[in-house]
């Protein structure tokens, strides 16, 4: 019509006729036209007739009739679902097709009908996306679940889901242990000594490991077994936690040369006398050092394979398997003489050995060992030139972030910082052939095997589990740009190790003795023993005097057990006195139980209630002959061990002398308590006897 009129017009002021009719060109024009418009227009309405969740719906409507759930079917609502949370800046239209998310719809086991397993949030407080991923504001099952060219975060896949958990939560957290795992094993394993991690909190992860430090490593050990274990550690031992960086043969000895040449003498050569007479290995000997290795409780620390290569003991410290192959007899005496000596930021307690037992267990010590490992080992020579490489390797590699290093300084910024990596974009990522191009996948081959991303990367190689990875994995999606952004009143923070050592005198023996490296007190030392914060409320001293000078098991049914440390008279009341009266219980009133009314028949009374009515010889053992409970800790000393005050408060409210207590709080009135108390206080028995 246009281009008749236009055919028609000759100027301004002259218009022409118009033509009569248009062609057929023009008005099979006119109809493609139409026809396009009209397609166009109808291809909406019918992609979102014909939508995933249209379909879905429609499915759950007709499955509820044909469950002969009614009310259901009729008093459904179809549409768009949305749920719209602006503090958190989520947007989910996830129930638009999961509409049986509360479970009205009883049995129905296939997505997306299948009710979402119970978790301890609302899902209009926190939304789908927050735990899954994914878009949330997507309507179809490919944009909402995989990556797109507009959408790169897929769903999470279930095995991952306790990163989510994460985001919030920056401490260990019932029922999550892949988070819980893998945030160990990022302390554990050394990763932290290269990577930053700092949490949504501001908080920066620290690493718990314990690398010694190399300064005086020409004393320790030899450099063939140095060779030897830095180019495969777990070849040495199993349990090795330091990774292998696949060094060349030339590199490797390069390095062993270095680190024997920075070695000075260390104080230990000066101040620490060898045992007066030689090591032995005799029949009679072996014996003896078995025994003395035994009641030392090494084994509560350090691994050793046994004949089926089974490594039995603690991970605490390193595995002994093949120490006879490492170190050094007269480095070895020292050691066991007093550890600090040689290492001052030690873990290892110093246990006062005499030179008779010093020498039975180094002999014990030094016998195990293996001939084969380093019987391949011919190194050349030692030369300048060695020792230039060497030390040039030992920077390239990074291993003074662990080791303390004679001449090479910690690196600053070594690794890439993974506080964000959870939300890395696939667009900033490399992937290798064969890959799925998805952010867990390319961790947990990262972490796996760095270098096959590329020979010239410095990251090494890990000895990992398939579970390990995934655990690690988990933890590091947990480090995202949400859990970045989410508001403050949102994030519960992990409990924060304080800095607190004992001090005086009764503090530099506990150092010595390393107390915190097992027990902890007020907020600082390991968790292998039983908090002290509150030990001088709970004991009796002339209990807490007899278990420094020869401790027994409070709980028979653990392997370990606190070592003789062998303190004189005088060390002894230094530290029992400290811990009584430095470690109270805040608020503790040791005068609200009066004793006079524990009388025998207080403690009948108290004894019905312990084996009837409550049967805490459930989990206590009162009476080594007869009872069997092996759950909580032994109770046939208890009235020689704690205080009457300490025993009625404890057993009234468990969680308020020792928050977070696995004990359960019975729920006693104070007649009851005060029974139990007179009853607890007549078992004066010790380990193998009964209770009087």
């Amino acid at each position: 019509m246009g281009r008749t009129l236009e055919s028609r017009v000759n100027d301004i002021n002259k218009p022409a006729t118009l033509r009569g009719r248009t062609t057929f060109r023009e008005l099979a024009a006119f109809g493609v036209v139409s026809l396009v418009l009209l397609v166009s227009l109808a291809i909406a309405p019918a992609k979102n007739y014909f939508s995933d969740w249209r379909h879905y719906q429609k499915s759950y409507v007709k499955l509820a009739g044909e469950r002969q759930s009614g009310n259901l079917s009729r008093n459904f609502k179809g549409g768009i679902r949305q749920i719209w949370i602006p503090k958190l800046a989520v947007v989910d239209r996830c129930e638009t097709c999961h509409v049986n998310q509360n479970g009205a719809l009883v049995g129905a086991s296939d997505q997306p009908f299948r009710k979402h397993p119970p978790v301890p949030h609302d899902l209009d407080q926190f939304g789908c996306v927050m735990c899954h991923r994914g878009q949330g504001a997507a309507t179809s099952v490919q944009e909402a679940h995989y990556t797109t060219e507009a959408w790169e975060q897929p769903l999470l896949p279930a095995r991952y889901l306790n990163a989510s958990c994460g985001q919030c939560h920056l401490g260990p957290l019932a029922g999550t242990p892949r988070l819980n795992e893998g945030r160990r094993l990022l302390s554990a394993m050394g990763c932290l000594h290269c990577h930053t991690v700092t949490q949504p909190d501001g908080n920066v992860l620290k690493p718990s490991d314990d690398p010694p430090p190399l300064v005086h490593i020409a004393e320790k050990t030899s450099r063939e077994w140095i060779y030897a274990w830095i180019k495969n550690p777990q070849a040495y031992a199993g349990s090795a936690t330091m990774p292998n960086f696949q060094l060349s043969d030339q590199d490797a000895a390069d390095i062993s040369t270095f680190l024997i040449a920075q070695s000075t003498p260390s104080p230990a050569v000066k101040n620490v006398p060898f045992p007066s007479t030689p090591v032995h290995a005799e029949a009679a000997d072996a014996t003896a050092a078995a025994t003395l290795y035994g009641s030392s409780f090494c084994s509560s620390c350090h691994a050793v394979q046994n004949a089926a290569g089974n490594l039995v003991g603690g991970d605490f410290g390193p595995e002994l398997t093949r120490i006879g192959s490492k170190v050094n007899a007269d480095w070895l005496r020292r050691w066991l003489k007093d550890p600090g000596q040689y290492e001052p930021g030690t873990r290892m307690s110093h246990y006062r050995f005499d030179d008779k037992q010093i020498n039975l267990l180094s002999g014990f010590l030094l016998a195990k060992k293996d001939d084969d490992l380093l019987s391949g080992v011919h190194l050349s020579p030692a030369d300048a030139a060695s020792v230039v490489r060497g030390k040039k390797l030992v920077t390239e590699n990074g291993c003074a972030a662990c080791h303390q290093i004679n001449g090479v300084a910690p690196p600053q910024n070594f690794a890439p910082d993974l506080s964000l990596v959870g939300s890395r974009a696939l667009s900033q990522i490399v992937f290798v052939p064969g890959m799925k191009h998805n952010l867990p996948d390319y961790i947990t081959a990262k972490i796996h095997d760095p270098r096959s991303f590329g020979p010239a990367l410095k990251m090494p190689k890990f000895n990992l589990s398939d579970e390990q990875l995934t655990a690690l994995t988990t933890a590091l999606l947990a480090q995202s740009d949400r859990a970045a952004a989410l508001p403050h009143e949102l994030l519960l923070p992990a409990e924060r190790r304080s800095d607190y050592h004992p001090g005086g005198d009764a503090g530099r023996l506990m150092e010595d003795l390393r107390c915190l490296s097992c027990h902890s007190i007020n907020g600082n030392g390991g968790d292998m023993a039983p908090e002290l914060t509150r030990e001088g409320s709970a004991v009796q001293r002339a209990w807490l005097e007899d278990f420094m000078s020869n401790p027994n098991t409070l709980r028979p049914a653990l392997i370990r057990r606190m070592p003789k440390f062998n303190l004189s008279p005088a060390e002894i009341k230094t530290v029992t006195g400290y811990i009584l009266a430095a470690y109270q219980a805040p608020g503790f009133d040791s005068q609200t139980l009066d004793a006079r009314r524990l009388d025998p028949d207080a403690a009948a009374r108290g004894k019905q209630l312990f084996y009837s009515k409550y049967g805490c010889q459930s989990c206590h053992i009162a009476d080594y002959k007869n009872d069997k409970g092996y759950v909580g800790p032994a109770l046939a000393g208890v009235g020689s061990r704690l205080t009457p005050a300490w025993v009625y408060q404890w057993i009234k409210n468990p969680d308020a002398l020792r928050p977070g207590t696995l004990m359960p709080n019975p729920g006693l009135k104070d007649d009851e308590a005060r029974d139990l108390t007179a009853f607890l206080m007549t078992l004066k028995a010790k380990p193998g006897g009964g209770a009087k």
